[in-house]
């Protein structure tokens, strides 16, 4: 992981960015991802409840 992280940071250099702006938007990237899994397993979720107590047929 680390090797891929300092590729990106090379990359984002190689585009003008410093170490520290190429590091955040690593970050923020990072923290995006894990915002959409949350809630694709929210969604998940929601659509089991919904087809166990029959308000959605798993069928569609």
């Amino acid at each position: 992981m680390q090797q891929y992280s300092d590729l990106l940071i090379d990359a984002l250099l190689d585009e003008g960015f410093t170490v520290e702006e190429a590091n955040r938007l690593i970050e923020l990237r990072e923290a995006y991802e894990e915002q959409l899994a949350r809630e694709e397993i929210s969604y998940q979720r929601f659509m089991h409840w919904l087809i166990e107590y029959g308000h959605l047929s798993d069928y569609l």
